[in-house]
This record gives C-alpha cells, structure tokens and sequence, in this order.
C-alpha cells in the first residue's frame, strides 16, 4: 500500500486542483478576460498546468520520504525511474482534470465529477484490491486508468528493487 501511497495522492491532487482551477475561473470570470490577451486557450491550460507539475514533485517527495521516515519502507530501485515515470502519470491525471473542467460548468458539478473519477481509480487499479481476484469486466475498466500502471511501476521500483527498464513497459502505457 506504501508503495502506492505517492500515486493515489497524487491522483486527487492532480485531478482535483486542475477541474476546481478551471472552472473557477469561469465562474470569476478571469477564463475570459485571459482569452482576450493574446495567447492562445491551449497556452493559457498549460500555463496553469506546470505548477501543478512541479508540486506534484513536491508531493512525491513527501511521500516516499515520509514513508520511509515514519514505516522505514524506502525506494529500493532506481529514483530516477521514479521521477521519470511520475511525468507521464500526472500529465494523464491533470488531462483527465482538464477534461472535467471542460465538462463541468460550475465549482459543484466539477467536484461532483471529480470524486466519480477519483473512486473507481482507487478501486479498480488494484491499490485498495487484488487486481487478479477483480471480475474481468472490472479489470478492463481498470486497464485504461493511469494509477493502475503507476502503482505497477511504483511498487516495482520500491519494492523490487527496478530500474528504468523494469519500468519501461508501464510508462508507455502511461504515455499512450
């Protein structure tokens, strides 16, 4: 579970942040004000996502730092594989934000949509359950999240002691 506990944060973190930060400022109004400067909607999206990057750092830091301080359970592989394949985990995560942020119009529809996107992640990438014990339609479902090969990865990298080419197989998967 430790070994998993940087992804699920950072699951909620990236998706909750980006769908409530976009729909905010729609509803503020500034969305608009900043479209009439002159840059283009994707520039102003990706403007507001890189800072979410770095935090996300950040957050991985103090998880697997205060897993290792407070259960002693430290990353046995390679950290730069865990930096490496952190990257296209919270680009998939903060996209799936953005998504929500386009679907909902207001504060309550994006966090209403958010959870509904947060729950099954937990529940079906094989965090919280036994991926191999799910039904095969649930394990469908979970193939297409982003935390089910992130906790793959992860847990091979602290657990197992992996490499980036242990790992190479989840980031593409993360990527695609």
């Amino acid at each position: 579970f430790l070994a998993a506990l940087a992804g699920m944060l950072l699951t909620n973190l990236c998706m909750s942040v980006t769908s409530l930060g976009l729909v905010a400022e729609r509803e503020n109004g500034t969305y608009e004000q900043m479209l009439a400067l002159p840059t283009q909607p994707l520039e102003i999206v990706i403007g507001k996502l890189v800072p979410y990057v770095g935090l996300s750092y950040v957050v991985l830091a103090l998880a697997t730092r205060g897993s290792g301080f407070v259960f002693g359970v430290w990353p046995t592989g390679s950290v730069l594989a865990l930096l490496v394949v952190t990257l296209p985990f919270v680009l998939a995560s903060l996209s799936v934000g953005v998504f929500v942020s386009a679907v909902a119009h207001t504060s309550a529809q994006a966090v209403f949509i958010t959870v509904f996107a947060i729950l099954p992640s937990m529940v079906l990438s094989g965090v919280m359950f036994p991926y191999q014990l799910m039904p095969d339609a649930a394990r469908a479902i979970g193939g297409v999240l982003p935390l089910r090969w992130y906790q793959i990865a992860s847990r091979r990298i602290t657990l197992r002691g992996a490499g980036i080419e242990e790992v190479i197989a989840p980031t593409l998967m993360l990527t695609v």
